[in-house]
């Protein structure tokens, strides 16, 4: 049984699911409102750090926007 975790931070979707890749234990997919998807296949020894480096990664996002 697959174990899968969403939730959704500033606008976009995370999605969290155990997957067992080297020494990280869980994976993430971001995607943006206009339905673009990243994966991130080492997302984090727990549930709750991949669910941090996914808003992580999205607030690093919406610093580059604000850059633009």
């Amino acid at each position: 049984m697959t174990t899968v975790t969403q939730d959704t931070y500033r606008g976009w979707d995370i999605t969290v699911r155990v997957e067992q890749n080297m020494c990280s234990g869980f994976s993430f997919d971001i995607t943006d409102p206009s339905g673009n998807k990243h994966n991130v296949t080492m997302g984090g020894d727990s549930e709750q750090r991949a669910l941090e480096r996914a808003r992580e990664m999205i607030d690093m996002e919406f610093d580059l926007a604000a850059e633009d």
